[in-house]
């Protein structure tokens, strides 16, 4: 017997989704409220600078660990799952147009974020080869001045804020396809 009896299995996923969605969330929020409140401390510099030049926990204190920015990836991309699958109910409730405008809307902004991290990944990899020849191989210090050179973006920060989005993006449109082809 369990910790937590569940009159049925439905209850139980329910149940899951529903810790998945608050921890990532709490992820989200801490990961969040860490970044604006280092920035600000210590001033802008680089945009995601401050996600990606820590590791959380310290690795001298627990071996498992990771980036904030990547905590907040994995966060961002596990709580849009469990937010579509505890609404499934009510978004197949919405009308036909709705559902196809979220689509078009979802595949629209999945491959301009798909773009984008092809963009970053081809430049990542030109800066890369770049400082290997200079000697100083460090991906975590590479950075993108585009779109703006006077507020670079970090290019570990950029490509993972923008593979999320496309994750996020083609699964919403895969979701609202499968809940289509129910209807």
């Amino acid at each position: 017997m369990g910790l937590i009896s569940f009159p049925n299995e439905e209850d139980k996923i329910r149940t899951m989704y529903k810790i998945v969605c608050l921890v990532s969330f709490f992820i989200i929020i801490t990961v969040t409220i860490y970044g604006i409140v280092t920035a600000m401390m210590y001033g802008i510099k680089v945009v995601g600078e401050t996600f990606v030049n820590s590791e959380f926990p310290p690795p001298t204190i627990f071996p498992i660990y990771a980036k904030p920015i990547s905590w907040f990836m994995a966060s961002v991309i596990v709580f849009w799952f469990s937010l579509l699958e505890l609404n499934k109910e009510m978004i197949s409730k919405f009308s036909k147009f709705k559902r196809q405008l979220f689509m078009l809307i979802a595949f629209f902004v999945g491959a301009m974020a798909l773009y984008e991290v092809l963009f970053n990944f081809t430049l990542w990899g030109s800066l890369m080869g770049a400082s290997e020849i200079l000697g100083e191989l460090n991906p975590d210090i590479l950075i993108t001045p585009f779109p703006n050179p006077e507020i670079p973006w970090n290019l570990v920060f950029a490509t993972k804020i923008f593979l999320s989005v496309t994750i996020i993006s083609f699964y919403t449109f895969y979701f609202l396809r499968r809940i289509e082809s129910k209807s």
